[in-house]
């Protein structure tokens, strides 16, 4: 339960922690001395911008609001950090195999974020992965390098191993990794059709189990991957046919975002002792892959606690790869593999954010009423005049007799009083003005119960989630379910935090509810120190002030899986890069523009024209009856087609 924050103990030190920011923004994100939260694109010490600068930036550009911002340098960064971590601790370990990282497209992508990847990689000759055709055929145009590996993974049909094949004819190393039984004997057959030779990777299931949200999916009962009886015929296949040699790769993956170092260690266990078996019945593998699961601390609590959360770093991961493999080989007495991941999640998280404006809040007010408020107003719900009646007067008295003492006694007195001036108000004794005063009254109750508790060490049970549920709502222009589609589908917890104000004290608890018209729109999970609240601190709005918030951490699978719930559709985007001659400031390269109403309208079938010419022959009619005048007719036309070429979200300012 959040608590609000006193003016006098506050300081930039109190942000940092409330909102844990040092430790789920892994060195990427601070807070300046202005109040303003700051982007450290290469990490701390480095270049840093101003968020609220980019803010500016957007408003400037006129775009409008949600915007994504990507921060191109921190997905270099991690690039260059996943790669520079499996390469130390190869050589702090003298593993003789090598690191070849992949990544896959599945988790984001993005053009924009799969060239960056290819380029930032590029050293380490990173490849990339493809789960489908439509990946496969991103993958074939854009991972040239000779070196780099690309991984065919997922169900395959004719074509989409035929596809595999035509990155061997380009002289690629790509990779056919069979995921059942039955794809071996038609890649072989395509092959020699083809007269190609085609690289096999074999993907086993695994009996040791993952941990965290994606548990279910290893295992024994695993969707993809093949089970012990089937990798010894896949064996068999390859003997009968002298194709031993054609088998270069051993790939398993028990889930992703895995949350226990110790699951890490017993997966690379069991996976490395079959590749060791494996290789003693004479298959020529050269790489171990691990497949994907480095996760990605969304809370920042570094525990095990929470399935958005983990107890590890990127070094213990590549560290306790590396190691397991190495003592499985040594003691089966085999070669050293190259190690291969799929680290998807691990490298795009971070480099994205999406920003948004709060335009109003919604707040239970003192008088009872649901208070909306606009840009800081403070509206106050006026108290209906009304005769006092009995049931009016006795609550009336049980509000004004709470003490510290008996504030049990009384919420379940005034709950009774609530409950029996329901029932009159059913049966028709009791006026709508009535049952105003008693709901008012009882809300003031709450709202005094809820400072006496802060005042308390121990809080009875009766009144201990209070303060939650008087929580305000702030209204943010945005929908969780084109830009956080993970949060409503799988409870994903996103970092989010204040752009400004920051060296002030966050005095409303609240939660965040978007513009859909559905009540799972919203957001009720909030980072709170290193743990988990219902509630998010934020400002009081000010009149006429504009206030925006970010969500951190969205890089990963959310600018891919958003839907067009309400017809909200893509938000703009903009690339920002750090300026080389002046780390202190940043340039952006490239805005995409979001999803028009019109574009939207077309994704579900509508023509535009169409419907603004059943509009416009609607308006003719009521002209002919006198309704509407001619030119008044013309305008109405002009500003539906207007509207049109609009934003889906709310006009930011």
């Amino acid at each position: 339960m959040a608590s609000m924050r006193e003016p006098h103990d506050w300081s930039i030190d109190r942000a940092l922690q409330l909102y844990n920011i040092a430790n789920w923004g892994a060195g990427y994100f601070s807070i300046n001395p202005k109040g303003h939260l700051t982007v450290h694109p290469c990490g701390q010490p480095g270049p840093v911008i101003d968020l609220m600068d980019v803010v500016d930036d957007i408003r400037e550009r006129k775009l409008g609001f949600p915007c994504v911002v990507r921060f191109q340098d921190v997905l270099r960064s991690r690039v260059k950090q996943l790669n520079e971590t499996f390469r130390n601790a190869i050589a702090q370990h003298g593993y003789k195999g090598q690191y070849f990282g992949v990544y896959p497209t599945k988790v984001n992508q993005m053009r924009e974020v799969v060239e960056e990847i290819l380029d930032a990689g590029a050293p380490y000759h990173f490849g990339l992965e493809a789960g489908s055709k439509g990946e496969l055929l991103i993958v074939l145009a854009l991972n040239s390098d000779p070196e780099a590996l690309t991984i065919c993974n997922g169900y395959k049909d004719e074509e989409y191993l035929r596809l595999a094949l035509l990155g061997r004819k380009l002289g690629r190393k790509v990779l056919v990794v069979i995921e059942k039984l039955s794809e071996l004997p038609h890649l072989l057959r395509l092959s020699e059709e083809m007269n190609v030779q085609p690289l096999i990777g074999l993907r086993s299931k695994l009996s040791t189990k993952g941990t965290g949200k994606w548990e279910s999916s290893s295992g024994d009962f695993a969707k993809f991957g093949l089970t012990t009886p089937e990798l010894i015929q896949a064996v068999r296949m390859l003997h009968d046919r002298g194709a031993e040699g054609l088998a270069r790769l051993f790939h398993f993956h028990v889930g992703s975002q895995l949350t226990d170092i110790h699951t890490v260690k017993e997966v690379v266990n069991e996976g490395a002792r079959i590749y060791a078996k494996l290789r003693k019945m004479g298959l020529g593998l050269e790489y171990f892959d691990v497949g994907g699961g480095l996760g990605v601390d969304y809370v920042g609590a570094r525990s095990t606690e929470y399935v958005s959360s983990l107890n590890y770093t990127v070094d213990e991961y590549a560290a306790d790869v590396v190691y397991t493999v190495q003592q499985i080989c040594a003691s089966e007495n085999v070669p050293e593999p190259h190690i291969v991941s799929e680290s998807g999640r691990a490298l795009t998280a971070h480099h994205s954010c999406i920003l948004m404006n709060v335009f109003g809040h919604i707040e239970f007010g003192e008088n009872g009423a649901v208070v909306e408020g606009h840009a800081g107003q403070e509206e106050k719900a006026p108290v209906p005049e009304a005769p006092e009646t009995a049931v009016v007067r006795e609550m009336r008295e049980i509000v004004a007799g709470l003490t510290s003492k008996n504030s049990g006694e009384t919420y379940h007195d005034a709950v009774a009083k609530k409950e029996q001036a329901l029932t009159m108000f059913k049966l028709g004794i009791l006026g709508l003005e009535e049952r105003a005063q008693i709901e008012g009254l009882f809300w003031r109750l709450c709202r005094k119960l809820v400072e006496i508790n802060k005042r308390r060490k121990r809080i009875p049970g009766q009144t201990r989630d209070l303060e939650d549920k008087l929580a305000d709502q702030y209204m943010a222009n945005f929908s969780v379910f084109q830009s956080a589609p993970d949060h409503w589908a799988i409870d994903q917890l996103f970092p989010i935090a204040p752009l400004h104000r920051l060296n002030e004290p966050p005095t409303r608890d609240s939660t965040i509810v978007d513009i859909t018209c559905d009540s799972d729109g919203k957001i009720d999970t909030f980072i709170e120190y290193e743990t988990v609240d219902e509630t998010i601190a934020l400002h009081p709005l000010r009149e006429g002030e504009p206030y925006y918030l970010g969500m951190f951490l969205t890089g990963a699978y959310q600018d891919i899986m958003g839907d067009m719930h309400n017809l909200f559709g893509r938000v703009h985007e903009v690339h920002v890069f750090v300026d080389d001659e002046d780390p202190e400031d940043y340039y952006i390269e490239e805005v995409i523009p979001g999803d028009t109403m019109e574009r939207v309208l077309v994704r579900v079938q509508y023509e535009p024209s169409d419907l603004a010419k059943r509009v416009k022959q609607a308006l003719d009619a009521r002209v002919r009856e006198g309704a509407v005048k001619p030119k008044e007719s013309v305008s109405l036309t002009d500003f539906y087609e207007q509207a049109m070429r609009g934003y889906t979200y709310l006009a930011s300012d």
